[in-house]
């Protein structure tokens, strides 16, 4: 999930800075969150909606997170408890302490985007010029010598 539209400006201001930090820099979508809440990924029979108010509402501290679904969350993001109910954000090297933590998993999932992305463009201009096709399937089966 993209969190972009939660800017760290807003997390800063919010009841629960670093849980939505965490949030924000786990990519976990509303319905997984409601999973770790013990809430159900799915109302209705349906998947949650990405800013489904029930879930929302208890994230950013307009109704009340129960202990039961703050366990969860601490749970499943293994974190100090005290971490993730701080009504200050904290802050390592002028970020988010929520950023480092999930530094190293998001620089892989960015660099396979950006692989992905190349091999995309790669297969159009397979599917626009088949002739490099041709050439290709002899360049792979070429032996180191030849």
């Amino acid at each position: 999930m993209n969190y972009d539209w939660l800017t760290y400006k807003e997390i800063e201001k919010a009841v629960y800075p670093n849980l939505l930090a965490e949030i924000k820099e786990s990519g976990y979508s509303t319905s997984t969150l409601a999973g770790f809440m013990g809430l159900g990924s799915k109302k209705n029979g349906k998947y949650r909606q990405e800013k489904d108010p029930e879930i929302w509402d208890k994230l950013t501290g307009k109704a009340e997170l129960l202990t039961s679904e703050f366990f969860g969350l601490v749970k499943y993001f293994n974190v100090d408890m005290n971490y993730l109910i701080s009504h200050k954000l904290e802050i390592v090297c002028e970020k988010p302490l929520a950023y480092w933590r999930w530094y190293d998993k998001n620089k892989c999932k960015q660099e396979e985007i950006e692989r992905s992305k190349a091999i995309m463009e790669i297969y159009e201009e397979l599917v626009a010029k088949p002739y490099l096709l041709d050439f290709m399937k002899k360049c792979v089966s070429l032996t180191e010598e030849q």
